[in-house]
């Protein structure tokens, strides 16, 4: 015998739901990656945020640098992918996106906004790597391959640095 459908409502409240967040991978001349710092987390981070009600994930990152660093670009091509699954650390799985933001001179003054973050850095890749912690450096290595080959990559962690 057939299952019964939903209603819509109970249909649409039983699909998982996700956190969703998209962020910026902008370089200096020399390749190195800027990253940000906040106090209330362990690792460094790129300039980014969770994606607003009618706000699509280029847009998302372009605000976010914006409104972290006072550097205003378009976001260009998208590079990667993640995806988390839920954990004890959050209760949905995450996606974020990482979007191109370009190359800007290593003296673009940076302005960081003073209650949500503490420092930036340009970093070598193999620096932000280590500093952005198990999650954000598989989504880096993987944004920089396909910053490389033009092909955007899809990554998992179990951890969601989200």
């Amino acid at each position: 015998m057939p299952e019964k459908l939903l209603p819509r409502e109970e249909w649409l409240a039983s699909l998982p739901r996700s956190y969703t967040g998209s962020g910026c991978v902008l370089t200096d001349p020399d390749g190195r990656v800027l990253i940000v710092k906040a106090g209330y987390r362990e690792h460094w981070q790129f300039p980014g945020g969770t994606i607003d009600r009618g706000e699509d994930g280029a847009r998302c990152a372009a605000r976010e640098l914006a409104e972290e660093t006072g550097i205003v670009r378009e976001a260009g091509p998208l590079l990667a992918v993640a995806w988390t699954h839920a954990s004890d650390e959050l209760d949905h799985p995450a996606v974020h996106f990482l979007f191109d933001l370009g190359t800007v001179a290593a003296d673009t003054p940076v302005v960081l906004p003073e209650d949500e973050l503490d420092a930036w850095q340009w970093a070598t890749v193999e620096e932000a790597l280590r500093l952005l912690g198990p999650s954000r450096s598989l989504r880096l290595a993987a944004a920089l391959e396909a910053r490389a080959d033009g092909r955007p990559r899809i990554v998992t962690s179990p951890e969601s640095g989200f």
